[in-house]
């Protein structure tokens, strides 16, 4: 009786002190400013009419929802993300008009973000109490007045190394901002 494997020699173990660096140049590596070149030419043509910025809004009160709002940073996620399965975002009547219920996709995130960026994008690596995170969706900002839409982070960002992307998902909040960028009061919350 034979004990040798029968699928053939065991191979070698991985040395893991190999590529812990992570910071050698690699052929993808290389390729990731001329992608999100390539990637704007979508934008620059109109093909992408939704943009997402971070926005980081202090409250005065010490806390979110208390005292005045006053946005400290309006970051636009360049180049500009692909968009997909916004139709899935639901509106359901409600008394004070419709809430918006859903996830959606954003594809195409430059992959020369580092992970760490990603999450202090979306919000996830703010501690701060009085301090909210969220990215907000634009549509189509030919007039100067576009309809903002909130979101927040619904799942681990996914870093696509072959796509050359991160894969974020995003779920609908509430409390979306008026035309004006103004946060909204109790009393605007009509359509």
């Amino acid at each position: 009786m034979s004990t040798d494997n029968p699928r053939g020699p065991t191979p070698p173990l991985y040395d893991s002190s190999l590529n812990e660096s992570g910071n050698e140049e690699t052929l993808l590596r290389s390729l990731e400013g001329d992608v999100d070149d390539l990637r704007q030419i979508a934008t620059d043509l109109g093909a992408r009419p939704y943009t997402y910025h971070s926005v980081k809004v202090q409250w005065s009160g010490g806390e979110v929802g208390r005292g005045e709002p006053s946005v400290i940073s309006d970051i636009a996620i360049l180049p500009t993300p692909q968009t997909s399965n916004v139709g899935a975002i639901d509106r359901t009547p409600e008394s004070g008009g419709a809430a918006e219920r859903g996830d959606i996709a954003l594809t195409g995130v430059s992959p020369r973000f580092t992970e760490d960026e990603i999450d202090d994008l979306c919000g996830v690596s703010n501690d701060d109490g009085a301090v909210e995170v969220f990215i907000e969706q634009r549509i189509d900002q030919r007039d100067g007045s576009t309809r903002r839409r909130r979101f927040i982070l619904a799942k681990a960002p996914e870093r696509r190394p072959t796509r050359l992307d991160w894969k974020i998902t995003l779920r609908k909040a509430d409390g979306n901002r008026l035309r004006s960028g103004a946060a909204r009061t109790a009393r605007d919350r009509g359509w």
